[in-house]
């Protein structure tokens, strides 16, 4: 395949997209991909000099054209108008289009040149949205909303947005913002994060630290902000911290540039702050150094610029080892990746009496330092670095390629295989379960997994006519699978939307089930949130059709988004299916296990049963087993294989597969356990911890108002009260308080105060009222269990 990318900025430029960029095209090489690119010269390397119009970069051809090297914005416009004309001359030659074209959004205009291309020559194009235009010159109030420019941006980003194979997008808020402009284009977005290398960044401590010792970073605690001071990113709170802690031992690093760099140096000099150290950019070479040279990272995203802008040092900054905070709105998605993470915190803009708080808090805690710093350094090996998310790019441009002419060509040739995994109760170790999976033997490509061609199937509107030939094959194995098999077995299916929703749907599963004699017990269908909720009401009358005929559901690649209860109370489902991503972390992120857990005190509560996959490690399976998953898959067990294979192999099991034994018995509940009073007015939460106080052994009784609380609390006097703070008749604060007024001095029952609120000034509101401890929401569960074995005596 011959891949075609166009981008402005391209190293030596250390711009970080273009760095980003390189170390892409360069994986695509390594995977046998032929990528052309054609950039502009370095507008932002460090000595600002011109690089060779033609070289050969990592495997891949560059091409150099000249720009504007101004950094003002008229000129930059200039410069990016000059770069789109010069691309499209470029591919009037037959030779630099390639197969595909991968457009970025710099400059932001370079879209439609992939559009006209497409017009012109039918040659397919790819956006790759790093920053979205228009949506940044009317936050920035350069433009209003309802002016004829921007609307004239928005309908020209529709028409290039629906030609687009694929739309790449760097987050969840970015993607809505897109899906709100074009509810058309929403299936063919993808969520791809930028990456960091953590073989290139990696923890260095500060004595060691080359850069560290030649700035004198070494004595003082550390915060620093690498990247651009532009107008989306809020420097305002950062200067308020340094200001704040000018008398302290904290040492304030700016390094980059931008529009608000002087702004920040004028304030510097003018408050006469000691503390503020400002660098220019840093040649690549020197990132592994700068970037560890600090005690906190700082990333930023001003007020209203969610969605719009992704900073890409916020990855570097996870390898780099160093706790993050991050100065974002409250729907950000730094907020969640930083949460699973467990790697810092998170502030709104304006909150720099936070920030000084937490800064405060680090320096004085060089454990809790170093933990929030490796937990970072984890994650980004597990989640982002240039192998996973270039696999990612390289399934969508394969994807994109891809011509309707071949999957029917497949189809006839019977070039796509049913490959089957078996699903084992991790209760028993039996074999329960097979989950069909659909390879494609193409004849020049090789084997492709179902993520390389599934969504291109759905695209072109093909995986109907597809999966109805696959599932008439499947249903045959099946009925011969249970034939020999002397334990229940069910078939799990994974359906696309387009699956989901066809009309053809229920009658095709009642005609395949008849003619081979199986019962809608034996079949699982796996249907994704986003599915569902794309229409809630057509989703809900299939599922109820479905439950006529007691055909399960499972809700798959659960965990990764913000799934509520009352998302899963909505819907008939019948189980949940623990993301392969959130397993694969259990052994190095306590985060993990508390989610895991969470995930299956909820559906527990709603009779849900709980499927792990992606199980690899005796310890990950041990761990899913003691905190109560149902059942689990992965390659621990086995891999997916042909039917003939499982049908010789998997079903002779005659005893249950290792590791796997049988569950003990539940313990009865003590009668004189002490008794706990949960106040919480989110029925949820109250199931919650119903179910982790039973799996304590204590007792509970509940309310759902402070005043129903009050009226507990004097007839029963608990021995612990979780006490939810926010409340709307009688908020726990006060709750608290009339509690304490009402017991003596010689039996004050504990107070853990559970809630949402976790600024400084709730929790010393909390403790001030009288609570004995103050946990916040999402619980963590290991936490929650220490709490109640150090109050109450362990049962």
């Amino acid at each position: 395949m011959n891949l075609s990318v166009f981008t402005q900025y391209y190293p030596p430029d250390f711009a970080a997209t273009g760095q980003l960029m390189e170390e892409l095209v360069t994986y695509l090489t390594q995977q046998q991909v032929q990528v052309q690119v054609f950039t502009g010269q370095p507008t932002y390397a460090f000595n600002a000099s011109d690089a060779p119009t033609h070289e050969v970069r990592g495997g891949a051809k560059v091409q150099r054209t000249r720009v504007s090297k101004t950094r003002k914005f008229l000129g930059r416009t200039g410069s990016g108008l000059l770069y789109c004309l010069r691309s499209a001359l470029h591919l009037l030659k037959q030779a630099h289009r390639g197969d595909l074209l991968l457009l970025t959004s710099e400059p932001p205009f370079l879209f439609v040149v992939g559009y006209v291309a497409h017009r012109l020559f039918r040659v397919p194009y790819v956006c790759l949205v790093y920053d979205l235009y228009p949506d940044a010159i009317v936050e920035f109030g350069i433009a209003q909303e309802k002016s004829l420019v921007v609307r004239f941006w928005n309908r020209v980003n529709r028409s290039v947005w629906e030609r687009a194979e694929s739309i790449i997008v760097l987050s969840e808020t970015m993607k809505q913002r897109v899906v709100d402009k074009a509810p058309q284009v929403s299936r063919k977005i993808s969520i791809i994060h930028n990456w960091s290398d953590p073989n290139w960044i990696k923890p260095i401590p500060k004595s060691e630290n080359p850069f560290a010792a030649q700035h004198n970073l070494q004595n003082n605690f550390v915060v620093m902000y690498s990247g651009n001071m532009g107008r989306c990113h809020d420097m305002e709170t950062i200067m308020d911290a340094a200001e704040a802690l000018q008398q302290e031992a904290v040492q304030f690093v700016f390094i980059g540039a931008g529009p608000k760099r002087q702004d920040c140096i004028d304030r510097a000099e003018a408050s006469g702050l000691k503390n503020c150290l400002f660098l220019p950019y840093q040649d690549k070479e020197v990132l592994p150094y700068s970037l560890t040279a600090c005690d906190l990272t700082l990333v930023s995203v001003g007020a209203g610029m969610e969605g719009v802008v992704a900073p890409s040092k916020f990855y570097s900054a996870l390898a780099a080892g160093r706790p993050i905070a991050a100065i974002c709105e409250s729907h950000s998605y730094l907020r969640q990746l930083i949460a699973d993470a467990n790697c810092g915190t998170a502030f709104q803009p304006g909150d720099s009496l936070g920030l000084v708080a937490f800064i405060r808090y680090l320096a004085k805690d060089s454990q809790r330092q170093a933990t929030m710093g490796n937990m970072g350094s984890n994650y980004i090996k597990n989640r982002f670095t240039p192998d996973l998310i270039g696999q990612e790019y390289l399934q969508l441009v394969e994807q994109a390629v891809l011509k309707d002419s071949e999957l029917r060509r497949g189809l006839v040739n019977r070039e796509f295989q049913l490959l089957y995994q078996p699903l084992y109760s991790l209760r028993t170790g039996i074999l329960s379960g097979l989950e069909l999976l659909v390879y494609w033997q193409h004849p020049q490509k090789g084997l492709i997994s179902p993520g390389e061609f599934l969504q291109f199937a759905e695209n072109s509107g093909l995986i109907v006519e597809m999966g109805q030939a696959w599932l008439a094959e499947a249903f045959s194995h099946f009925r011969h699978f249970t034939e020999n098999w002397q334990h229940p077995l069910l078939l799990k299916i994974n359906l696309t939307a387009g699956q989901f929703f066809h009309p053809s749907l229920v009658p095709m599963l009642d005609q395949y089930m008849d003619r081979h004699n199986l019962t809608g017990q034996q079949i699982c269908l796996d249907v994704a949130e986003e599915a569902l909720m794309s229409d809630g009401a057509a989703a809900t009358a299939i599922l109820l059709q479905l439950q006529d005929r007691h055909i399960q559901v499972c809700l798959e690649n659960f965990g990764q988004g913000a799934t509520s209860v009352k998302f899963l109370n909505r819907f008939a489902l019948n189980a949940v299916e623990i993301d392969r991503q959130v397993v694969n972390r259990l052994e190095f992120d306590p985060e993990a296990d508390t989610l895991i857990e969470s995930i299956i005190l909820l559906a527990q509560g709603i009779n849900l049963e709980v499927i792990a996959e992606g199980i690899e490690t005796p310890k990950q399976l041990a761990r899913l087993k003691a905190l109560g998953a149902g059942y689990g898959k992965g390659f621990l067990f086995s891999k997916p294989r042909p039917y003939s294979e499982v049908l010789a192999q998997v079903l002779v099991e005659s005893t249950p597969v290792p590791y796997v034994s049988e569950a003990k018995p539940k313990a009865q509940q003590n009668e004189d356990a002490p008794l706990i009073l949960v106040i919480d007015d989110e029925r949820g939460m109250r199931r919650l911890l119903r179910l982790a106080i039973a799996k304590e052994g204590y007792r509970m009784i509940e309310a759902e108002t402070g005043a129903a609380g009050l009226e507990l609390y004097r007839v029963h006097q608990p021995d612990l009260i979780l006490l939810d703070g926010m409340m709307e008749d009688l908020d726990g604060f006060e709750c608290c308080r009339r509690i304490r007024a009402e017991e003596s001095a010689e039996a004050k029952v504990p107070i853990l105060m559970i809630t949402a609120l976790d600024d400084a000034q709730s929790i010393s509101s909390a403790y001030g009222c009288g609570a004995t401890d103050y946990i916040t929401k999402p619980v963590n569960w290991e936490l929650l269990r220490q709490r109640l074995n150090r109050i109450l005596p362990p049962q």
